[in-house]
Formats: structure tokens, sequence, C-alpha cells
């Protein structure tokens, strides 16, 4: 005991504070249900519908097959033909890990908005999507794979009835029933080098390198307009996840009706537009690329917000099709707020002035270095939820 005692540290602290933020749910429902919901009726099928997207991006988060990896001199000096054990375990672990904080937000949902009227209705949905999950996570990748995450966040925004959503469950039992293929060398050695770029940015906090890498495509990028539309197109891996970003925030807004739409529009905006800012994060923050892109780091920054300006507004005009309202404001907002997050510099870690914030010392600088681009986000949603209420 004393020897895991010994072992705690500030992360561990870290941890236990979080803990206690999750479980909020188990103790203070009431206090949650009145600033989330208040005096507004809570509308039926709201847990299911929370479930039903959780489901979605938790599905979606298994097809990007970050259990997939090896690493290459293990490969070549030590392969023992074993490798989908490894990964079968690993994949295992994934699977657990995502559905118990499914299963978490389920609960938590339940005690705020209530508990549905068919539990074995939201068992079979889980199962249903764990197993889709895990034998499409065992297959080459593909552009099909995405139509469960969709369903499930489309039965979520449509609030779909008992008989629509057994038959969700039938589409992905059967989908899942073809068996997974051996995974190719450069698939392995693909994620771990991706794997590689994961640790060591978790180790330094810096989370703008997990943006999505760029694709080939075939614009040159002669000016500095045509790197920013070059480097939005490049990622346009990232279009599902800004799918089920658009797909969420309705079931959101009617799951807990008191936080206003702005926020809603203004965080999903922000959310679906960062990973298509990856060519600017990749200039400002690596020097020997930067050298590659002849002008100023302004005329850089001024395209991308153009750029980025052009696609917030379409995922918001895709929005008022969702039956939310339109802020033109908000869509230059988010845009640089993007930009300004993407093109902050390395976090500086010296050691500075820390303020006490529910029991941690966090340093005032690191934090304002954190939260670079997000500061401006939220103070000007903050302005703009003012006057749109007003």
């Amino acid at each position: 005991m004393r020897r895991w005692l010994s072992r705690l540290s500030d992360s561990a602290l870290v941890l236990f504070v979080l803990l206690g933020l999750a479980a909020l749910p188990f103790y203070k429902a009431d206090a949650l249900r009145e600033r989330f919901v208040g005096a507004h009726a809570i509308a039926p099928g709201s847990t299911t519908a929370v479930l039903l997207v959780s489901l979605a991006i938790a599905v979606f988060s298994l097809l990007r097959r970050n259990h997939v990896w090896t690493n290459p001199a293990q490969l070549t000096w030590d392969d023992h033909h074993d490798r989908d054990r490894l990964l079968r375990r690993r994949l295992w672990t994934a699977v657990v890990a995502r559905f118990a904080a499914v299963a978490y937000v389920f609960v938590s949902a339940g005690l705020i908005l209530g508990w549905p009227d068919n539990l074995p209705l939201a068992g079979a949905l889980i199962a249903a999507s764990a197993l889709f999950g895990y034998r499409w996570s065992n297959r080459p990748q593909s552009w099909v794979e995405l139509g469960g995450p969709f369903l499930l966040a489309l039965a979520g925004v449509l609030f779909a009835g008992p008989v629509v959503l057994w038959a969700v469950v039938a589409v992905l039992v059967v989908a899942a029933v073809p068996s997974g293929r051996p995974v190719r060398r450069d698939v392995l050695v693909r994620g771990w080098n991706a794997r590689i770029l994961r640790s060591v940015s978790a180790a330094f906090g810096d989370a703008l390198a997990l943006l999505p890498p760029a694709r080939p495509i075939r614009v040159r990028p002669t000016n500095p307009l045509r790197f920013a539309v070059a480097g939005a197109l490049a990622r346009r891996s990232a279009l599902p996840f800004a799918g089920l970003v658009l797909l969420a925030i309705p079931v959101l807004r009617h799951a807990f009706p008191v936080v206003g739409s702005i926020w809603w529009v203004g965080l999903g905006a922000y959310l679906s537009t960062v990973p298509f800012a990856g060519g600017l994060a990749e200039v400002v923050r690596t020097a020997g690329l930067r050298r590659w892109v002849p002008t100023s780091t302004r005329v850089l920054k001024l395209a991308a917000f153009a750029v980025l300006t052009v696609a917030a507004a379409l995922w918001g005009a895709t929005v008022v099709l969702l039956g939310f309202p339109f802020v033109p404001l908000a869509v230059p907002l988010v845009a640089w707020a993007v930009v300004r997050t993407v093109s902050r510099p390395d976090i500086d870690y010296t050691a500075g002035v820390s303020t006490d914030v529910g029991g941690l010392y966090l340093p005032v600088g690191l934090v304002f270095q954190v939260l670079r681009g997000p500061d401006l986000l939220l103070f000007g949603l903050l302005v703009l939820g003012y006057f749109h209420s007003s």
C-alpha cells in the first residue's frame, strides 16, 4: 500500500479530480437536471437518442483502427506469424474501453433525463454496435463501414421509435457476419508510426500534432490561397467526423434545452473545422516546412481564414436545415478561433506563476497557451449568446 501511495503524482491527482467530476450525475442528478434541462419538458426518447449518438461515436472511434500496429523491427526479426492474436487482444481492450464510456454516458443520461421504457432494446443496440465495430475493425478500411455509425446517429436525430431501432439492430448484426482478413505489413508499419506520433504528442501535451495527416491531391500550392485550399482538401478524411458532429448537436439541443443554440452551433463548427487547418499548423510549427512557403505568416493566416470561413459557412448552412438559427457573425468567429488555435507557438513549459484551481496548482502561462484559440471562441460565443438571446 505504501509503495502504491508513493507512486501518486500530480497526474494521479488530476485523475482523481476528473473522476470526481465524472461522478457528479450519481449524487447531483437533480442539480444537473435543473442546470441543463430547467423547467423545459424532457423530450420523449432523449436518453435513447443520446445513447445512439454515443454508440455512433464509439463505433467510429473503433474504425480508426488505432490497435493495428506492430514495431517494424519485430516484424523483421521476431515475426512468428501470430500477429492476429495480439491485434485481437488490443481490439478487445479498445472495445471494452469505448463501450464502458458508452455505458457511463447511458447511465448518466438515465439519471438526468430519465430511463427509457425499453431497456432490452437499449442493451440490444449496445451489443449490436459492439459486434459491428469489432468485426469491421478486423477488415481493411472501406467507406462502406461508415454506414454503421451514421445509421446510429441518424436514428438518434430522428428520435426513431422501437420498430425502427430493432431494424437498426438487425442491420448491424447482419452487416457484422463476414469475417476479417489478415493485416498487411505496410498497414502495421503505418499504424506504428501513427502510434509513435500520438504517444510523443501526449507526452508533451501537444494536441495539434494529432490533427489528421494530409493525403495526396492534385492541387499545386503556388500561392497562399491555393496552399490553404490544398491543405483543406488533403484532409478530406475528416469529413465523416464533421458529419457525425453535425448529427450529434440536434440531439444534444433537444436533450439539454437550457443550453443556447448558439453554443451548440459554435462548438460544433469549431470541432468540425479544426481538422481542415492542419496544413497551416504544420508549416507554422515546423521550421523545415515553413521555408518552403515563401510568404509571410500573416498572409498565410489570412488565406487560411478565408478558406476556413467558407468551410464553417457550409457547415452552418447545413445546420440550418436541422432547425438551428443561422448567426452570421459566428462563422468568422469560428474561422479565426481555428486559425488562432493552429498557429500558436510551441508551448513553453518554463515554470511561472501558478494559481490554485480546485486544489490544483496550475501554471497560468501554460493554461493561457493551451487555451489559445478556444478562449476567443468561448468569449465570442458568450457575447453572441447575450445579444442573440436578448
